[in-house]
C-alpha cells in the first residue's frame, strides 16, 4: 500500500478551473501573505499532474515566507515539499519534510496541519512497512482530531486507516467510521471521500465472499477517481482490482496493472512504478514467459536505481538534507531554462524527422515495389511447379484406374459369357471366381487409397498439429487388420515407448500406418513376425515398420514412392501397394515430414517416416 490520498486540510484544488482563479488572484493580489497561501494552494493542486510546476510554486511561496517571517506560509510550502518528495520515491527526504512542516504547524497551534501531517507521516511509515508506527501515528492523529471544530481532515484520516488497517478495527466499528467520513465529506463537499469509501466498502465484500459485487463497486471507484483526475487514488484502486482479478481472471487483473503502471511512468510517480512492475514481473516469471519478466525486470531495475540515486543524494543525516534544501531553490530557473532549449530542439528535430520520414518513405517505396514484384513472380514459379506435380501425379492416378479397374471388369465379363454358355465345369467355375475374387479386392484398395487422397485434396488439404501417443496409434491402426494378421499366422511386435509423443494430423498419421503395416503384411510369409519401433534424434522421430519377407531389389528401391516412374510389379497385391506407397509419399510431404524404405541387415523391409519435433 502506498501513498493515498493526499488532502491539505485548508485549501485541495483539483479541478482546473479553480487552479486557473487561483493563479489570477496570485498574480493580482497585492497582499503577500495572500499572495503566499494562493501559491501554496496552486502548488499543491498541481502534485498530480505537473510535479516539476508545483515545485516551482511552492518554493516561490516558502522563499517569499521566510522574507516576511510567515510560518503558515513555510509549514504549507514543506508540508507540500514531503508530499512531492514521497511522489517522486524519496522516503527519507519525505519524512523529514513532513516531520519539520509538524514542528512547524505546533510552533503556531495549527492543529488541523498537526493532524494532517502526522497522517503523512503514517503512510510513508506504512510504504516502508513500518507497520506499528504507522498504526501509532494514525490512532494519534485520530486522537488529536477529536479536539477539533472543523473535522474535514479527520474523513481523510479515518478514511486512510480504515483503507490500510480494516483489520486493527472491529468489523462493526467499520461501517460506524465509513459513515462518518461520508457525513463530513458531505458536509465540505469533498468529492473524494466517497469514493475512497466505496474503496473500503469494496474490499470489505470481497473478504466477506461476494467478490463479484466487490469488483463492480473497485471499477465504479476507479472510474469516477479518474473522471476527477484523482491519479494516486485510482492508482491504489487499480492495484486492489489486480490484486482480486490475480486469482479469478489473470488477463483482466493484468489489464488493471498495465493501466497503472501507465499512469505512473506518464506522470513519474516512482513508488507505484516500482510496486505494479514487481506484480507484473511476479506473474509473468510464475508464466514461464521470459520476454515480458525480462521487460519487466528491466523497469524495476531501472525504477530502484532511480531511488537508490534519490537516496544518495538526499541522504539521512542534516547537511545532506540542506544540501538538498539548497537544490530546490534553482528548480524554477532550471525548469525555464529546459523549456526554451527543449523548444529549440523540437523545431531542430521536427525538421530533420520530416525530411528523414520523407526520404525513408520513398526509398521504402522503391524497396516494396521491387520486393512485391519479387514475391508475385517467386509465388508464380511456385504455383507452377505445384500445379506441374499435381498434375503429373492426377496423370498417374487416373492411369491406374483405366489400367487396374479394366482387369477385374473384363474378368466379370468373361466368366458372365462362360457361365451364360455352360461351357465350363465345377473346377474351371471355382478357380475363375477365385482370380476374380482376388483381382477385385486389389483393385477396391487402390480404389479406397486414391478416394482417401482425393478426399484430402478436395477438402483444401487443411491439418492441424496436434500431439499424440505413438504407441496407441499404432494399436489403434494394428486392430482392424488383426483377422488378417491371423489368418496369415503372423506376430505385430508394437515395440514403441509408451511415452514417446509425435506432432501431426492423426487422420492422415493413421493413413500411412494402416499402409505400411498392412504393405508388410502382405509380403511377409507366414509364421513371421512384423516389428514396428520407433527412435529420436535431436529434430525428429523415426517410425519404423519391418517385415521378414524378400525384401525390395534394388532396381525398384530408388523409385519405390517416385510416381513418375514406371514400376513394374511383380503381383497383383505389389500393384495396390505400391499406389499406397505412392499416396502416403503425399501424404508425408504435406506435413514436412519424410518416408523411405530400406532393405533389413538380414531378411526383410524396413519401412521408415519421420516428422519433425516441434519445441
Amino acid at each position: 500500500m502506498v501513498l493515498l490520498i493526499m488532502g491539505f486540510s485548508t485549501f485541495c484544488y483539483s479541478q482546473e478551473g479553480k487552479r486557473r482563479n487561483l493563479q489570477d488572484q496570485s498574480f493580482n493580489n497585492l497582499d503577500s501573505i495572500k499572495y503566499v497561501d494562493a501559491l501554496n494552494k496552486i502548488g499543491f493542486s498541481l502534485y498530480e499532474t505537473n510535479v516539476d510546476s508545483a515545485f516551482k510554486y511552492v518554493l516561490k511561496a516558502r522563499d517569499i515566507s521566510k522574507r516576511i517571517s510567515y510560518l503558515k506560509g513555510i509549514a504549507d510550502a514543506t508540508n507540500t515539499l514531503g508530499v512531492l518528495y514521497e511522489i517522486k520515491g524519496d522516503l527519507q527526504l519525505s519524512l523529514r519534510y513532513y516531520s519539520d512542516a509538524n514542528d512547524y504547524y505546533r510552533a503556531f497551534n495549527d492543529l488541523i496541519g498537526v493532524v494532517q501531517t502526522k497522517m503523512r507521516i503514517a503512510l510513508v511509515y506504512n510504504e516502508n512497512g513500518e507497520n506499528e508506527k504507522s498504526i501509532r501515528s494514525f490512532q494519534h492523529a485520530l486522537s488529536l482530531g477529536k479536539k477539533l471544530e472543523k473535522d474535514s481532515i479527520i474523513s481523510l484520516v479515518l478514511s486512510n486507516y480504515l483503507l490500510l488497517y480494516a483489520d486493527q478495527i472491529s468489523k462493526d466499528t467499520i461501517p460506524v467510521y465509513l459513515k462518518k467520513a461520508r457525513q463530513i465529506a458531505a458536509r465540505y463537499h469533498d468529492a473524494r471521500i466517497p469514493i475512497l469509501a466505496d474503496q473500503i466498502l469494496a474490499k470489505q465484500y470481497i473478504k466477506q465472499g461476494d467478490t463479484k459485487k466487490g469488483i463492480k463497486m473497485l471499477n465504479n471507484a476507479s472510474n469516477n477517481a479518474k473522471r476527477l483526475n484523482l491519479n494516486y487514488l485510482n492508482l491504489d484502486i487499480l492495484i486492489n482490482l489486480g490484486d482480486v482479478l490475480q486469482k479469478i481472471d489473470l488477463d483482466s487483473a493484468l489489464l488493471e496493472y498495465k493501466k497503472g503502471l501507465l499512469i505512473a511512468e506518464q506522470k513519474g510517480y516512482l513508488i507505484y512504478t516500482k510496486i505494479i512492475a514487481k506484480k507484473l514481473f511476479d506473474i509473468y516469471t510464475l508464466q514461464n514467459d521470459l520476454s515480458n519478466a525480462q521487460k519487466y525486470s528491466t523497469l524495476l531495475i531501472d525504477a530502484y536505481d532511480k531511488e537508490d540515486k534519490m537516496k544518495n543524494a538526499s541522504g539521512i543525516d542534516y547537511i545532506d538534507y540542506a544540501i538538498k534544501d539548497q537544490e530546490l531553490k534553482s528548480v524554477g530557473d532550471r525548469i525555464r531554462y529546459k523549456k526554451d532549449i527543449i523548444t529549440i530542439l523540437l523545431i531542430l528535430f521536427t525538421a530533420v524527422v520530416i525530411i528523414g520520414v520523407i526520404l525513408y518513405y520513398l526509398l521504402r517505396l522503391k524497396q516494396k515495389h521491387s520486393a512485391a514484384l519479387e514475391k508475385l513472380n517467386e509465388m508464380m514459379r511456385s504455383e507452377n511447379a505445384k500445379l506441374e506435380t499435381n498434375h503429373e501425379f492426377n496423370n498417374r492416378l487416373i492411369s491406374i484406374l483405366a489400367h487396374d479397374f479394366r482387369q477385374p471388369l473384363g474378368v466379370l465379363k468373361t466368366l458372365a459369357t462362360l457361365l451364360k454358355d455352360g461351357s465350363l465345369d465345377q473346377e474351371e467355375i471355382k478357380q475363375l471366381v477365385e482370380s476374380m475374387d482376388c483381382s477385385s479386392t486389389i483393385s477396391l484398395e487402390i480404389f479406397e487409397n486414391i478416394l482417401q487422397w482425393i478426399k484430402r485434396q478436395l477438402s483444401g488439404f487443411t491439418y492441424e498439429y496436434q500431439p499424440l501417443l505413438l504407441k496407441s496409434l499404432i494399436d489403434e491402426a494394428v486392430l482392424p487388420l488383426m483377422p488378417l494378421v491371423r489368418s496369415c499366422n503372423l506376430i505385430i511386435n508394437n515395440t514403441v515407448d509408451p511415452n514417446t509423443i509425435i506432432h501431426g494430423d492423426k487422420e492422415l498419421i493413421q493413413f500411412i500406418n494402416r499402409n505400411l503395416i498392412h504393405n508388410a503384411i502382405k509380403f511377409t510369409p507366414e509364421f513371421s513376425e512384423i516389428t514396428i519401433y520407433s527412435s529420436t534424434t535431436d529434430q525428429k522421430n523415426i517410425v519404423s515398420v519391418k517385415d521378414e519377407g524378400k525384401g525390395i531389389s534394388a532396381e525398384k528401391l530408388d523409385r519405390l514412392f517416385d510416381f513418375k516412374k514406371d514400376l513394374k510389379y511383380g503381383s497383383e497385391r505389389e500393384k495396390g501397394a505400391g499406389v499406397a506407397l505412392m499416396i502416403c509419399k503425399d501424404f508425408i510431404q504435406k506435413i514436412n515430414g519424410e518416408i523411405w524404405a530400406e532393405n533389413a541387415a538380414e531378411k526383410g523391409a524396413i519401412f521408415n517416416y519421420s516428422l519433425p519435433i516441434l519445441v
